[in-house]
């Protein structure tokens, strides 16, 4: 009886050894710091890009949910190129680009740390979708965005929370400038708009809080 009981007990032990030893980034390379555009400021020529996965690469287990950001001063000597070596400039750079700064910021750098070239990288649809996409086979995600200048109607608002336990749902302002132009692509016609997405894709969109209640008490979800 207790050799049946020692087994089962082994084998939970050795998965969370293993869970606690893994590093989540771990598939970061020290040498390729790779980020998004996270705000570009042309009247004060900097680019701030989001490096919090590549930051965090060697953190095993749990990763704590915090933001790591890194401002580049966008000089002259800097190059900013495409991937087949295409020269561009900073006025191509969209909120959400997927990028590769050269040299790699060193922890000891401090402000004294200077980029010498900036490579836009190409992206998948998941990389692309990252923000709207749910991360759980089985589970939807649903973001509510609304205009820039606009706020979500108290009565909407609190229908939405009461549908929690539904989905989890972020809020948003739609970014005009971002690297994806969801509006033409998911065909939004007026905000604000509930997405409602799987792992996959957009599964349901509407403008009416009653119209998403409906559809989380399909009999099909």
């Amino acid at each position: 009886m207790l050799r049946r009981l020692a087994l089962p007990l082994l084998l939970c032990l050795l998965l969370a050894l293993a869970a606690c030893s893994s590093k989540p980034y771990g598939h970061y390379k020290d040498d390729k710091m790779i980020g998004n555009i996270e705000r570009v400021e042309l009247e004060n020529n900097v680019v701030e890009v989001d490096i919090s996965e590549w930051s965090k690469r060697d953190i095993r287990g749990n990763v704590d949910d915090y933001g790591v950001t890194i401002p580049v001063k966008i000089t002259d000597d800097l190059i900013i190129k495409k991937e087949d070596g295409t020269l561009s400039n900073i006025n191509s750079l969209e909120i959400g680009q997927k990028v590769l700064i050269n040299p790699p910021k060193m922890s000891d750098e401090g402000i004294r740390y200077k980029a010498k070239e900036i490579i836009l990288l190409e992206m998948s649809y998941e990389e692309k979708y990252k923000r709207l996409l749910s991360h759980q086979k089985g589970k939807y995600l649903t973001t509510v965005f609304v205009k820039e200048g606009d706020s979500l109607p108290a009565t909407m608002k609190d229908k939405l929370m009461g549908l929690l336990s539904k989905s989890p749902i972020n809020f948003g302002v739609y970014q005009e400038d971002f690297i994806v132009d969801y509006k033409q692509e998911l065909n939004i016609e007026k905000f604000p708009v509930i997405l409602v997405f799987d792992t996959k894709g957009l599964v349901f969109k509407t403008n009416d809080v009653d119209e998403l209640e409906a559809f989380f008490n399909s009999p099909t979800n």
